[in-house]
């Protein structure tokens, strides 16, 4: 690696561990205002990224993932498991047939999450967590409003 490639991974670390999500933490799960998918466009709001709302499916035992449907659209891109690094987005299967729940990834394995009809919390990224993943998506797009 060259002192550029070096200078980009190291800046990205920074920006990633740099983010106060504090506020974040603590908040009453309330569908469709404080949820997962809520608190996924608020970190990247921390960041100055504008991601757009959409609309809650009302049976989540029934539905598509919001978004495993949209993420390409709005400026992610899958990353293979292996490649996950902090500030990325992990889709999980916890409780529903399909993946519907995300979290952000933090450093030292840890996640930012809003688990339905709980607070906001960190949690370790451990074998419960690992074994549910169904998809790592980086936000990729050279925008500051996603969509």
């Amino acid at each position: 690696m060259h002192w550029d490639g070096i200078a980009v991974a190291y800046l990205e670390r920074a920006r990633q561990t740099m983010v106060d999500y504090r506020a974040l933490i603590g908040r009453q799960w309330d569908y469709g205002k404080f949820d997962c998918f809520t608190l996924i466009r608020d970190w990247f709001g921390l960041q100055g990224i504008e991601l757009p709302d959409f609309e809650r499916p009302a049976d989540l035992q029934t539905c598509e993932s919001i978004f495993l449907q949209q993420a390409l659209a709005i400026g992610f891109e899958q990353v293979d498991y292996a490649k996950r690094r902090p500030g990325d987005v992990l889709i999980m299967c916890l409780g529903t047939a399909t993946p519907m729940h995300a979290a952000i990834l933090l450093p030292d394995e840890r996640i930012l999450h809003q688990r339905q009809d709980s607070l906001s919390a960190v949690e370790p990224f451990g074998r419960y967590y690992v074994s549910r993943v169904a998809a790592v998506f980086r936000y990729a797009a050279d925008r500051k409003v996603a969509g």
